[in-house]
């Protein structure tokens, strides 16, 4: 039960969800495909656990912001995020303006799941988007298309008050020019906000094994830059 002396010190809760429908060539976050399913109440019933052990180390505090990140926690049933939020409200003091905000694939199965979140508690969700191009979504490992995310984009909007989308550049074979077109159908689709991230090659991923042997290239450091500069 939270404390009835809670002190100013907000804290930010962010819950792992490391499950996706498949690994992402160029990711190297803790995510683990799992074909057979996962045991979504054991899972979240481990999450409750481990956010009452830490209740210990920070009592008395007000949470102001919740995040499911991933993996994929669009893939989480309704169910078992409003298990983990009403867990999170039962042990600290929960903000009246808190953030809540969970992580989704444009698809159109996990955007059927959007009606549900808000239900469970649910405020704002950042969709990983990626990329408004059909051939760069298929290179990079994305499961979803142009139009589907499009569509889940526009159903997130009608649903949550806020709304943010990822979009990665500096990816291969693309072009100054192209991302130029791309961040300006991208600033008028978004709302407040738009999370802009450079390919990395990150070490232990497909993509490292496929630029070591010359297989993959990039942008290099100048003109990465200037994907840089032009985003700005």
């Amino acid at each position: 039960m939270a404390s009835s002396q809670v002190t100013d010190r907000g804290v930010g809760i962010y819950v792992h969800w490391p499950f996706c429908l498949a690994k992402c060539p160029y990711c190297d976050f803790n995510s683990h495909v799992r074909h057979g399913g996962v045991d979504q109440a054991a899972y979240a019933g481990a999450l409750i656990t481990e956010l009452k052990s830490m209740a210990d180390r920070l009592p008395a505090r007000r949470v102001d912001t919740i995040f499911f990140g991933g993996g994929t926690p669009s893939l989480m049933e309704a169910r078992s995020v409003a298990l983990v939020l009403d867990a999170i409200a039962d042990i600290w003091s929960v903000a009246d303006d808190v953030e809540v905000t969970l992580e989704a694939n444009p698809t159109s199965v996990e955007a059927g799941r959007f009606e549900g979140y808000r239900t469970a508690g649910v405020n704002r969700v950042s969709i990983g988007i990626q990329a408004l191009n059909d051939i760069d979504l298929k290179a990079l490992g994305r499961q979803h298309s142009v139009a589907e995310a499009l569509q889940a984009l526009a159903v997130a909007q009608r649903t949550f008050s806020r709304v943010s989308f990822d979009l990665i550049y500096a990816r291969p074979r693309q072009d100054l020019d192209a991302w130029r077109q791309e961040l300006l159908r991208a600033l008028s689709l978004c709302g407040e906000h738009l999370s802009l991230y450079q390919l990395t090659i990150e070490a232990g991923t497909a993509f490292a094994d496929l630029h070591a042997r010359g297989r993959l290239s990039v942008p290099g450091d100048d003109l990465a830059a200037d994907f840089y500069e032009l985003t700005q």
